[in-house]
């Protein structure tokens, strides 16, 4: 199986750091020994309309067990619009297990709901509103703990307003083709919104919102042959061109390092900026709160510099298989500051594009059959947010 050879979830590794934004504390107190946990509320969600249709809003609760315990045991989340008596969403603990990460843990056990003292811990929140549901202004929680002698402890309360920004609206990344999204929204415990890193400041996580774009064929294959003994060539999108999604100034743009050998694992980056995970890459600035990252691009394929104006629709490099990565790919990501340690992921939409299904990572590389299903009719192109392991065609 692909996954084996962990390519599903190394086709982009990255990390990042954060700051804490409309932060509440909730101090739990167990009984016995006293305990404390703070909850923050992160940085506010942005409700985005998905490739399925439905609106979205997607953020994280920062979890910090603190003094008088080995920890704090989470049992319950639930999440409350305003203010509606019933939630819109109930984690339970199985859900916690596999939704609490703790970023400084080693990653074979990163994801687990017991947060132990002195760690810090985010529980990732994806809330899918019902057809018929208007958009809350504010999001309220409520948390249950299990305290060290067996009994639970409740607390609530913990407030975020919605963010109701107008999103970014962008055109293609790519002049033709069919693409899977992997690593996409929605996808917790992907390299994106599974990366992240903690300090004294708070979190960051600048791929929230990123996806790994990979090409395929009409029968929904990534690969030529057999993906165990491909070369770059035999990868559908490599060396396709990619041009810009949007107007705008390149801020940073680097050529020249070699592509990788497909399935070859890299060594592990030294850090989460650009220099050390994006192999060649172009960075366009649209304005200086919005940064649009194309990375891993093709060796020699760069065709912009720093301080160039771009336009919408212009060519800038071709899809490659540099930098952190083992399989050709484009990983696009928009961020509201130009370094990708340093930033924090934004939502996007794109203009148009038609969704042809779903797949996998091991579907579309061969390890397990896979086909697209027969072409949509028009109405299923629109605005919105490719979700993960959705096939798309861009107009």
């Amino acid at each position: 199986m692909v996954r084996d050879k962990k390519l599903p979830s190394r086709l982009l590794l990255g990390g990042c750091i954060a700051i804490f934004a409309t932060a509440v504390v909730v101090a739990i107190a167990g009984q016995g020994p006293r305990a404390r946990t703070d909850v923050r509320v992160g940085v506010a969600p942005t409700p985005f309309s998905g490739s399925d249709g439905q609106t979205h809003l997607a953020y994280e609760l920062i979890v910090t067990g603190v003094s008088g315990t080995k920890g704090a045991l989470l049992e319950r989340v639930e999440v409350f619009g305003e203010l509606d008596p019933e939630p819109l969403l109930s984690y339970a603990s199985a859900d916690l297990n596999e939704r609490v990460m703790r970023p400084e843990a080693d990653p074979k056990g990163r994801y687990g709901r017991l947060v132990p003292n002195g760690t810090t811990a985010l529980i990732h929140v994806w809330i899918t509103l019902a057809t018929d549901r208007a958009v809350p202004r504010t999001l309220r929680h409520s948390f249950a703990f299990l305290a060290d002698d067996g009994t639970e402890a409740v607390a609530g309360d913990a407030r975020v307003d919605v963010h109701s920004a107008m999103l970014l609206v962008v055109g293609s990344p790519f002049p033709a083709g069919t693409w899977s999204v992997h690593n996409g929204p929605g996808q917790h415990r992907s390299a994106h919104w599974g990366s992240a890193l903690v300090d004294a400041r708070g979190a960051r996580i600048p791929q929230r919102y990123a996806i790994d774009f990979i090409g395929v064929d009409e029968n929904g294959s990534a690969v030529r042959g057999d993906f165990r003994k491909s070369t770059n060539q035999d990868w559908i999108g490599f060396g396709r061109e990619i041009v810009a999604v949007t107007d705008g100034v390149v801020h940073a743009a680097r050529d020249g390092l070699p592509d990788n050998q497909p399935l070859a694992e890299p060594p592990a980056p030294s850090s989460p900026s650009a220099a050390d995970t994006y192999g060649n890459y172009v960075i366009i600035a649209v304005d200086d709160r919005t940064f649009v990252h194309y990375a891993h691009l093709q060796r020699n394929s760069v065709a912009v510099k720093a301080g160039q104006v771009v336009r919408r629709g212009q060519v800038i490099g071709r899809l490659g298989n540099s930098g952190n990565t083992n399989a050709a790919h484009l990983h696009f990501n928009i961020t509201d500051g130009p370094s990708p340690e340093a930033a924090q992921g934004l939502p996007f939409v794109f203009d148009a594009f038609e969704s042809l299904g779903k797949t996998t990572a091991d579907q579309v590389v061969g390890a397990e059959s896979s086909s697209i299903p027969p072409r949509f009719s028009p109405s299923k192109r629109g605005k919105g947010l490719p979700l993960d392991g959705t096939i798309v065609r861009f107009p």
